[in-house]
């Protein structure tokens, strides 16, 4: 069997889950101490390692409603999700179709997302995005970059698994320590990247200036997810524009890991 787990936001769709509840925590968030208070609860979670507390943003409002003494301020995540409308082109347009030339290709398709299952499966099943499986922390017990993430996939014969997704951090230091292929998806890829053939885009002299730059950056707004710092920076196997360059990709290599195996 082959795999493609996908990354969810900034991969399949523009950060559903945030843009939803935007408008819910603006004016909280303009807020000194509460937005203060919300960022000191999450590192706290971030650095006791509970793969299912970490992004319970649900919870974490709760403890900081408890912490400030605030009345019923934060919105009822469940509803929102649920009933809020979509913005148009939230779901990237490529996804439909490629997603389903890849199942032409034989391809088991799973979405792979630090988000809880509780929250994401709502806004996958409205976005109509078509998966075999989901993984997620209250599923694997783990979070990307714990090569653990991926292990509800290996309870039958695995072939291949390809990991795509955008975050340096995450997906590709996961993917990297899962012995997965790791394919980055740069949805934001200047010009003069996408001149360049994707299959030569890893040979780059600059993609290491890059690697370094946008990890610290994913570093600084999302903080350091799991205890183990990772001997290597993260290693794209392939870099792509969007999920047509995944087709061609796909299409025309066959390396990779046969037989993927987790520590």
């Amino acid at each position: 069997m082959r795999w493609l787990t996908f990354d969810l936001d900034g991969t399949l769709a523009d950060w559903p889950f945030r843009r939803l509840l935007r408008p819910h925590m603006e004016a909280l968030l303009a807020e000194p101490t509460i937005r203060q208070a919300l960022r000191a609860e999450y590192l706290r979670r971030l650095a006791q390692g509970d793969p299912t507390k970490v992004y319970d943003w649900g919870d974490i409002h709760r403890a900081v409603r408890e912490q400030l003494g605030l009345p019923p301020v934060f919105p009822n995540i469940a509803q929102v999700l649920a009933e809020a409308e979509l913005e148009p082109g939230v779901l990237y347009p490529d996804v439909p179709a490629s997603l389903a030339a890849f199942r032409r290709q034989g391809y088991q398709i799973a979405v792979a997302t630090n988000g809880l299952a509780k929250y994401q499966q709502v806004l996958i099943d409205r976005l109509n995005i078509a998966y075999d499986r989901l993984l997620a922390p209250d599923i694997s017990q783990a979070l990307k970059p714990d090569p653990a993430f991926w292990r509800p996939l290996f309870g039958g014969p695995v072939e291949q698994i390809v990991h795509v997704g955008d975050l340096l951090s995450q997906d590709i230091w996961g993917a990297n320590a899962a012995g997965l292929r790791a394919v980055w998806i740069w949805r934001t890829m200047p010009q003069d990247w996408r001149e360049t053939p994707v299959l030569e885009r890893t040979r780059r002299p600059d993609l290491s200036k890059v690697i370094t730059a946008r990890l610290q950056g994913e570093l600084e707004e999302h903080g350091r997810v799991g205890s183990a710092h990772p001997p290597t920076p993260p290693r794209p196997d392939h870099i792509v524009a969007d999920l047509e360059e995944l087709q061609a990709v796909l299409s025309s290599t066959s390396e990779g890991p046969a037989t993927p195996s987790l520590p």
